[in-house]
């Protein structure tokens, strides 16, 4: 009740939408990188692994309360007086961040990339960061079934935390089968000594290691006559051969996508968007943020997914699906993200 009426007298007062926000230069004197409805977090180490992967461990403050295996964060940094978002999943289990008070991501990065092209030199011992909440419903369901996950190339990261957990779990009460199925380029397979260390442990867990030229049929290892759930995360096209693949044979599926499947209309629509006073064409088969970027125009760009809000604005008119949840948008006035909006019509935007 407190909060509401603070922010409100920001508001009126202050000329800021939060008093934490209003604040939040004073706070960064004591504490770097303190953001307000945030959660500061310190890189504790980070190392260069093969495939352009990196390896970082970072502590986050007393206030973050952990996660569930599967789950991912939005990570924040500074870079060049820019703040960057991007979402990445927690690579390690809720035990080891118990046990330790830290996390573990594996993140794929990029020379071109521009967020993770410039990690390499950002993340060095003692840098602070940001970091979100943990969300996503991506994690492990009870069930009696054996449990097959697949992953593709990245995707292999809520797997490893959830090899984690589970194996323990599952040991202790039961030996359900476990299975691993991990596609990636030649000698880029990440973890494989853990892997290996989790199979020499565990004797119902077993994995196997492939690449689309060894195996080009991602579905011929699955042993349909055991019935497995099935857990993939991967690229959208891998995602999309496992759900029919499992719908087909009847198998319990779930997967994590960190993208967008777009829904592309039967023509080459164009559409006109008016921001201020200038007009600007866009595709109705791309969403709007990578386009808004192309024509340079002063946009935000963050998580690129859906999650973080920094692209946010206001639809003043017009409508948009939403790219996430397949809905379509009301004709007035509303708030939109523009890396998850698509245009269905002309639009009037407000930056």
């Amino acid at each position: 009740m407190f909060t509401p009426v603070l922010n409100q007298f920001s508001t009126w007062f202050l000329h800021h939408q939060s008093f934490a926000g209003y604040i939040e230069p004073i706070m960064q004197m004591f504490k770097p990188e303190w953001r307000a409805g945030q959660f500061r977090a310190q890189i504790i180490k980070a190392t260069i692994l093969s495939g352009e992967f990196l390896n970082v461990q970072i502590k986050p403050s007393k206030q973050w309360h952990g996660h569930i295996a599967g789950q991912h964060i939005s990570l924040t940094v500074e870079i060049n007086g820019r703040l960057l978002t991007r979402v990445f999943t927690v690579a390690s289990s809720p035990q080891y961040f118990k046990k330790t008070g830290k996390l573990r991501l594996l993140i794929k990065t990029s020379n071109q990339g521009r967020f993770t092209g410039l990690l390499n030199s950002k993340f060095t011992k003692n840098v602070w960061c940001n970091i979100s909440a943990p969300t996503g419903d991506f994690v492990f369901e009870k069930s009696s079934r054996p449990a097959t996950f697949i992953a593709g190339g990245s995707g292999i990261t809520p797997m490893l935390a959830m090899l984690h957990e589970q194996l323990r779990l599952t040991s202790q009460k039961t030996s359900k089968k476990i299975s691993l199925i991990y596609y990636a380029k030649a000698a880029e397979h990440q973890c494989v000594d853990e892997l290996s260390d989790l199979a020499a442990q565990f004797s119902h867990f077993s994995f196997l290691l492939l690449t689309r030229a060894q195996s080009s049929d991602i579905t011929s290892n699955i042993n349909t006559a055991e019935k497995p759930d099935i857990y993939c995360c991967g690229p959208t096209d891998f995602m999309q051969t496992l759900a029919d693949f499992s719908n087909k044979h009847s198998l319990t599926y779930y997967q994590e996508a960190f993208g967008l499947q777009l829904s592309r209309l039967n023509d080459d629509s164009q559409f006109n968007v008016k921001l201020h006073s200038s007009t600007h064409i866009v595709s109705a088969n791309d969403v709007l943020l990578p386009q808004f970027e192309a024509q340079n125009l002063p946009v935000k760009r963050g998580c690129g997914i859906g999650i973080c809000h920094q692209c946010q604005c206001i639809k003043k008119s017009g409508v948009v699906r939403n790219l996430k949840t397949g809905e379509l948008s009301d004709s007035g006035e509303q708030l939109i993200q523009l890396c998850v909006s698509q245009a269905v019509s002309d639009l009037e935007l407000q930056l």
